[in-house]
């Protein structure tokens, strides 16, 4: 029981661990930049980590994002909305709402970066 409870804890540190900026770097991954997805939502990801989505309403909303390397060797980044850290997840300029979408590549949404 006392192993068990000890590597659900080494798990989880792992994960977070993997989904944090540990150098200036990061903050300028490929991510970063303005796309717009199928829906015509437009997500501004700034190399400070800052993000403005902009619906096509006009509504605007500003956030976080942060890039993430899991212990697989997956990289993706994900996206706060409505103080949710991890509401959007990005891989392959496709857009998901959860890992597991995205690990399977199911229900994503193409977007398309601007230039």
């Amino acid at each position: 029981m006392r192993r068990t409870i000890l590597a659900m804890l080494t798990i989880a540190f792992g994960f977070l661990y993997s989904c944090t900026n540990t150098n200036s770097t990061e903050s300028t991954h490929s991510f970063a930049g303005t796309f717009i997805t199928e829906n015509g939502v437009r997500f501004e990801l700034r190399a400070d980590s800052t993000t403005l989505i902009t619906f096509s309403d006009s509504v605007k909303y500003e956030g976080t994002w942060k890039s993430c390397k899991a212990e697989d060797h997956l990289e993706y980044a994900n996206i706060e909305f409505g103080g949710y850290q991890e509401y959007y997840y990005l891989k392959d300029e496709k857009l998901y709402r959860s890992e597991r979408e995205m690990r399977h590549d199911a229900l994503g949404t193409k977007v398309k970066y601007q230039e």
